[in-house]
């Protein structure tokens, strides 16, 4: 890994753990917030895998990708959006306790990076 690519990969990392944070905190809505994490792993992993399991995300982000989340619910009847809101929600409710206890660990995991620039 050339140092341009350990910077951008640090970066990344960064961003995944400020995600995390704001997961955890409510800062950003759930189902946005995890396909942020899904798109930063993969780019994170582009460069080099990090050290920890982070595959909770991957099979989160597998049975949600396909439900309406953010603007796109715009384009929806309502009366569609509250069955798929149903589904949705017992798909949250399954993996909301792992995948807390994961953005947790990336937290705690990633706390000590220091600041490149």
């Amino acid at each position: 890994m050339n140092k341009f690519e350990e910077l951008k990969r640090y970066r990344f990392i960064k961003k995944l753990r400020s995600n995390a944070i704001a997961i955890i905190t409510n800062q950003i809505e759930i189902h946005s917030g995890y396909f942020k994490m899904h798109y930063l792993i993969g780019r994170i992993n582009d460069i080099q895998p990090l050290d920890i399991d982070l595959n909770i995300f991957e099979k989160f982000y597998n049975e949600i990708q396909f439900y309406p989340v953010g603007e796109e619910r715009k384009l929806y009847n309502m009366e569609y959006l509250k069955k798929l809101d149903s589904k949705l929600e017992l798909v949250d409710t399954k993996y909301k306790n792992l995948l807390d206890e994961k953005c947790k660990e990336i937290i705690e995991k990633f706390k000590d990076i220091k600041d490149f620039c």
